[in-house]
């Protein structure tokens, strides 16, 4: 099991503003993406979300996840097949986890002719919502056999736990 990097973000801080910046950029390339296929569709319309989602696609990886919730913590499980813990990173808001990470595929070197290749360099990019505050600081990450998993504790039960041990 390796330890992914935890990006701990306060709302006010300067990283918050940096991580918006990054994700606004993304989507405007998806925007760029999808608009020149609306032009190779004839700039009619009727395809504008299968064109979004298709450039989206091609941009930005969704890895299958779940968010489960227990009495004093958050958990996320998220297939990740083919990133190591150096290609992920992992952004804990107050009220949100962000992971996102890259990866470069590369063909591998042969005699042989490719005839068909799904490797593909994309953006791993996945954002959840929290019902309610974490303390960052609680965070932890790590990836074992293609499977991220993380867990932070909620705001209430880390101030009572902090509560009862100075008691």
């Amino acid at each position: 099991m390796s330890d992914v990097q935890i990006n701990k973000i306060q709302p006010e801080g300067e990283s918050v503003l940096l991580l918006t910046q990054q994700v606004d950029a993304l989507y405007d390339e998806i925007e760029r993406r999808a608009y020149r296929l609306f032009e190779t569709h004839g700039a009619s319309h009727g395809h504008d979300r299968e064109d979004w989602l298709e450039a989206e696609r091609s941009l930005i990886f969704a890895p299958p996840a779940e968010l489960t919730e227990e009495d004093d913590q958050f958990s996320i499980r998220m297939a990740v097949p083919g990133y190591d813990a150096g290609h992920v990173r992992v952004s804990v808001l107050p009220r949100a986890i962000i992971v996102d990470g890259d990866m470069t595929q590369v063909n591998e070197q042969s005699t042989t002719r490719v005839l068909f290749c799904e490797f593909s360099d994309r953006r791993l990019l996945r954002r959840f919502d929290l019902p309610q505050e974490v303390r960052a600081y609680t965070a932890k990450a790590a990836l074992k056999d293609g499977i991220l998993r993380i867990t932070v504790r909620k705001a209430a039960q880390a101030l009572q736990s902090s509560a009862a041990a100075t008691a």
